[in-house]
């Protein structure tokens, strides 16, 4: 043992061309003999580790030496002076979910003054900047005041806007609504320029949160982002509902205090909060670098498939996701009744990402959503069944009935978050790490996009197979036959579609990468 000690010794060896070698670690003098034998063996390997991090054998050229380096040590979170960041994150969260809330009572409100699924349709066009963001996410990414903030530049600005807007419409809103002719367009028009400044707010939010929290809090970003915005649109939605019914405020009234609070808590965060400045070669790439991006992800055959799947695999839920509630209502359930169904299985969405976690971490994680698909088209001829015996009265308050809604909107929500958690991990394991968050976001968008026009055609669709006059051949309810059409649509799409999904999950990885950009 002294021999080979002094053999593997820096600058002792019995040939000009042996290898000189250089183990930097201590010598571990007060193990055994098998011990120290062991760990050596360990050491070639590469595979000892201790607690500072796992070793790592470098092989230098012309073997001149081998250094065992050690990696960085994950830091644990901890959030001493982290707190007001956490805070602020919160509130602007919770800002951007306001409008949204909002913005989903006016559909009941619509069905209250008489007007058709069609136009209930065209509202739901507001909806659409956050599935299109990207086509300006590069531009908030990339034009900036230094002086001000990168963030600030369009977080400020787009919040006063906000303030703004809510506040005018304050002033006007019950001209457009509570009339004989509600004022369709007029109303989509604001309310989609209201998103279109959540979803501005939005980018800049998220790309503020990777800065604003130090490196091992970054996670808490997304616990912040799920809170604030459930928490924002349960008070927009839920909350209103609750403080309308009770006669404590009007549409306009909120309106007012929701604008004053943004513009108040938006003026505070700017002038208390400080930006830090954009290090040093961390400054951001050019927009036609981002487009062009973009573009070459498109044309990966695996991504044009999966375009494919997330175009179509929506086509049977918006029965259940958005026309059920208001034919509920139409029947004579109370918009309050059903805001506050709603709002009970908030805490259901929360948890249900965790849960699916087990099953979504592997190699498969569209297997969970091919697991439940088949449940949730079944639940849309359930919900047509449930809508069909909804009760004539609600005095008394029909609870046997409120229960199967409960339960069957529960079993819609966990099929609903295991696909998307499903669908997400999916994303994650594909994206091409070396085009950073612009290949995560282009997969959100086009899921978002998959999800946005097949309510908007169906509340359409609605109105055209419904005739009930006595000129009609056959009297028909349009809600009845497109929930029909829906079933049959999932069933012949699962048929179809799940051979395709399974074999998206047998591209390699590389096949998911943008070669040259």
């Amino acid at each position: 043992l002294k021999w080979l000690g002094a053999r593997l010794r820096p600058g002792r060896s019995s040939s000009a061309d042996a290898p000189r070698w250089s183990l930097q670690r201590p010598r571990p003098s007060h193990r055994s003999r098998w011990h120290r034998r062991a760990m050596a063996k360990a050491d070639q390997q590469g595979l000892r580790k201790r607690a500072a991090g796992e070793k790592k054998v470098e092989k230098i050229s012309n073997g001149a030496a081998v250094k065992l380096q050690e990696e960085p040590v994950e830091v644990e979170s901890n959030l001493k002076g982290e707190y007001g960041s956490i805070f602020i994150l919160l509130v602007l969260y919770t800002l951007q979910g306001l409008p949204m809330g909002l913005s989903a009572v006016l559909p009941m409100i619509l069905k209250e003054r008489g007007v058709s699924f069609s136009d209930v349709g065209t509202f739901s066009l507001n909806s659409w900047p956050f599935s299109l963001k990207l086509l300006w996410a590069p531009l908030v990414d990339t034009v900036y005041m230094a002086s001000f903030g990168r963030r600030k530049t369009w977080m400020v600005p787009s919040q006063l806007l906000i303030g703004l807007v809510m506040l005018a419409m304050s002033v006007f809103v019950d001209d457009l609504l509570y009339v004989e002719k509600p004022a369709i367009w007029t109303l989509t028009g604001l309310f989609f320029f209201l998103y279109f400044l959540c979803a501005t707010q939005d980018i800049a939010v998220d790309g503020w949160a990777l800065t604003m929290l130090r490196p091992e809090n970054v996670g808490w970003a997304a616990t912040c982002n799920a809170a604030g915005q459930t928490l924002g649109y349960a008070f927009g939605f839920t909350g209103y509902m609750m403080l309308e019914q009770l006669k404590v405020v009007t549409l306009a009234s909120f309106m007012f205090y929701m604008g004053v609070f943004f513009i108040v808590a938006t003026v505070l965060i700017a002038v208390f909060k400080t930006e830090d400045p954009v290090p040093k070669g961390e400054e951001p790439e050019d927009i036609a670098t981002s487009y062009r991006q973009m573009f070459a992800m498109l044309q990966l055959r695996p991504i044009r498939n999966l375009i494919v799947v997330l175009f179509t695999w929506k086509m049977a839920f918006p029965i259940t996701d958005a026309i059920a509630p208001l034919k509920f209502q139409e029947y004579g359930l109370p918009k309050e009744h059903l805001a506050y169904m709603t709002s009970i299985l908030m805490p259901l969405y929360i948890t249900l990402p965790m849960v699916a976690a087990r099953w979504t971490s592997g190699n498969r994680p569209l297997d969970l959503a091919l697991w439940v698909y088949p449940a949730r088209v079944a639940l849309v001829a359930i919900t047509a069944l449930l809508a069909y015996f909804t009760p004539s009265s609600v005095h008394p308050v029909p609870y046997g009935f409120y229960a199967l809604v409960m339960f069957f909107a529960a079993a819609g929500a966990v099929a609903s978050e295991f696909i998307f958690v499903a669908q997400m991990s999916f994303f994650a394991r594909i994206s091409d790490p070396a085009l950073g968050g612009t290949y995560m976001t282009l997969l959100n968008t086009l899921a978002n996009l998959g999800g946005k026009w097949p309510p908007t055609v169906t509340f359409y669709l609605v109105d055209v197979f419904t005739c009930k006059t006595a000129d009609c051949p056959v009297q028909a309810d349009g809600f009845y036959v497109v929930a029909t059409l829906c079933t049959i649509i999932g069933v012949l799409w699962f048929l179809a579609g799940a051979p395709v999904v399974r074999l998206l999950q047998q591209h390699k990885l590389d096949e998911w990468k943008v070669r040259s950009v």
